[in-house]
């Protein structure tokens, strides 16, 4: 039996990785793709005969799809998840869940009265080298964690994720939303406190290019993160995805596994020295969103770290470091209020 995914956006993130995705997923199927842009849905027809690509809205509605994956500029991601929702199908909405706080407080509304399965596309979560380390630190292999160090650099070009209005927040949504949704898994907490730094901010017409922050989870412990972006290069210098986690029983270092493609490294440090990580085979975290969904729309519950309102409360959390770095007055308090305890959804 097929699970009929229809793609809203024909960006890189589609034709790179998305319809590859579907490609490879037994049963998956690509049943169409909407983009305003001809050119864009043209580049991503190639080796899809079957599939429906077009700039008309209805038209993408009318074919016979079970899911939507909403690959949308942010301040787009409420407009075609809720449209989905409202016509019965499930829903990817990929990272952030929207452009603000209130508009992502709209889809989960949405998803909540349409009662259907609907998650983040929250690929790292898929990573087996991000899966490993969150594994070692349940099973006490470095003790209980104290702090986490985390730098995720990379490149963009001068386009939506540029503009306030369209992405909302710049390097914190599309590049720093990793080390905070790691450290929460690591730490198996929201954060209460933090104190952040970047650049620009206030500029209503450009969003951020870099930023840290320190998140703490309590009094002791805490994710210090750096995050940035060069803009329309594509160097590899620039492209950094790296943490360290500090227990008081050891450490666990992991690089590469924040990164589009699945692969990593992890290697752990004890008493006895540093050893490298039980063989891994990475895996095509995008098909693992696909076969998630699947798995929910036959019953199997959405997971508590992808479902929509861990998307609210992450979102939450990232306009928390960007008001503190707007303010530059020092630590402020994590006030969370859009999603549900932590503790009920793992």
């Amino acid at each position: 039996m097929s699970y009929r995914v229809g793609i809203v956006g024909a960006g890189f993130l589609t034709r790179h990785s998305l319809i590859p995705a579907l490609r490879d997923m037994p049963g998956g199927c690509l049943a169409a793709v909407l983009d305003p842009d001809p050119q864009a849905l043209e580049m991503a027809r190639r080796d899809c005969p079957d599939a429906l690509f077009t700039t008309d809205e209805e038209a993408f509605f009318a074919v016979a799809m079970d899911a939507v994956h909403v690959a949308t500029p942010n301040q787009l991601h409420e407009r075609f998840a809720v449209g989905a929702l409202r016509r019965g199908l499930a829903v990817v909405v990929d990272k952030p869940l929207a452009h603000t706080v209130a508009s992502g407080r709209n889809i989960v509304a949405a998803a909540t009265a349409a009662g259907l399965p609907a998650i983040v596309g929250y690929m790292s979560k898929h990573n087996v080298y991000n899966q490993e380390a969150r594994r070692l630190v349940r099973a006490g292999a470095i003790g209980t964690p104290q702090t986490m160090v985390a730098a995720r650099l990379g490149w963009r070009k001068d386009d939506w994720r540029s503009r306030p209005a369209e992405s909302g927040l710049g390097c914190l949504a599309d590049l720093g939303i990793y080390p905070v949704l790691t450290a929460i898994d690591i730490f198996g907490a929201d954060p209460v406190r933090c104190q952040a730094t970047a650049w620009p901010v206030g500029d209503p017409t450009r969003t951020d290019l870099y930023a840290q922050a320190t998140l703490w989870f309590d009094d002791r412990r805490y994710l210090h993160f750096e995050t940035a972006a060069t803009f329309h290069e594509q160097p590899a210098s620039a492209e950094v995805a790296s943490y360290t986690v500090v227990g008081d029983g050891g450490i666990i270092q992991v690089t590469g596994a924040w990164q589009m493609d699945g692969t990593g490294a992890l290697n752990r440090c004890d008493a006895s020295g540093w050893h490298p990580a039980a063989r891994l085979t990475p895996s095509d975290p995008y098909r693992s969103q696909y076969e998630l969904l699947a798995r929910c729309a036959a019953g199997e519950p959405v997971p508590g770290d992808v479902c929509l309102e861990r998307g609210l409360r992450d979102l939450e959390i990232l306009y928390a470091i960007a008001d503190t770095a707007a303010a530059g007055a020092g630590a402020a308090d994590v006030r969370l209020s859009g999603g549900v305890p932590l503790a009920e959804v793992r």
